[in-house]
C-alpha cells in the first residue's frame, strides 16, 4: 500500500518536471519540431538540473515499481 502512494508521488514529481523543461519552448518543438532558437545549446544552471533531477526521478520510479511488483507477489 505505501509503494503505490510513493508511485504515485514520484510520478506527479515526475510529471511536473517534464512539463516544467518544456514550458520554455513551443508546442511543435516539444513534439521534435524545430524551435525558435539554436537547436545544439549547453544546459546551464537551473535548466541543467531540472533535467538531472528529471532523470533521477526516472530512476526512483523504475526501482519503486519494480519494489511494487516485488511486494505483491
Amino acid at each position: 500500500m505505501l509503494m503505490n502512494f510513493l508511485q504515485i508521488f514520484v510520478s506527479v514529481l515526475l510529471i511536473g518536471s517534464v512539463l516544467l523543461q518544456v514550458k520554455g519552448s513551443g508546442f511543435g518543438a516539444a513534439l521534435g519540431g524545430m524551435s525558435s532558437g539554436s537547436s545544439f545549446r549547453t544546459k546551464r544552471g537551473v535548466e541543467r538540473t531540472l533535467f538531472q533531477a528529471t532523470i533521477l526521478l526516472i530512476i526512483i520510479f523504475i526501482f519503486v515499481s519494480f519494489l511494487s511488483v516485488q511486494s505483491q507477489r
